[in-house]
């Protein structure tokens, strides 16, 4: 009878629930998040510089790797608007290629608030990477020398 039962509990455990995730990719993500609120703590410091943030950013994605430049898009989804613009400033700092595409994916994406995508365009647009700041950089501009 005990086998019966243990057969029942197996089959009750959704497909959805049972994911690859080991403890070591657990305590990682959970290290990402306290780098990533750490970041967020040191960029509200004015005592901080940008070469400073940098360092610390080009560090975290040295050792976490893609991961944590896809926490900071994440990051983007809080609901104080400050921390927001925090985050909006760390991936404009760090200006990391595998975000790019998210990004974009937000800032088009109607179904989400408009503050969101804002802040995506912004990171975006601080990256150099809209159509616009493209159009803006290639733009040859002459000067009369008198």
């Amino acid at each position: 009878m005990e086998r019966g039962s243990a057969r029942l509990f197996q089959q009750a455990i959704s497909p959805a629930f049972e994911q690859s995730w080991n403890v070591v990719e657990l305590e990682t993500r959970k290290q990402i998040r306290q780098k990533m609120n750490e970041l967020l703590r040191l960029a509200n410091d004015m005592t901080v510089t940008t070469s400073e943030m940098r360092q610390q950013l080009l560090q975290s994605v040295a050792t976490f790797g893609t991961p944590f430049a896809l926490q900071l898009v994440r990051s983007l989804y809080r609901d104080d608007y400050a921390e927001r613009q925090s985050v909006v400033w760390l991936l404009t700092v760090l200006n990391e290629k595998e975000t790019i595409p998210p990004l974009q994916r937000m800032a088009g994406d109607a179904r989400l608030p408009r503050a969101l995508r804002l802040s995506a365009s912004l990171a975006l647009a601080g990256m150099g990477v809209t159509a616009e700041t493209i159009k803006n950089n290639r733009r040859v501009r002459l000067y009369a020398i008198s």
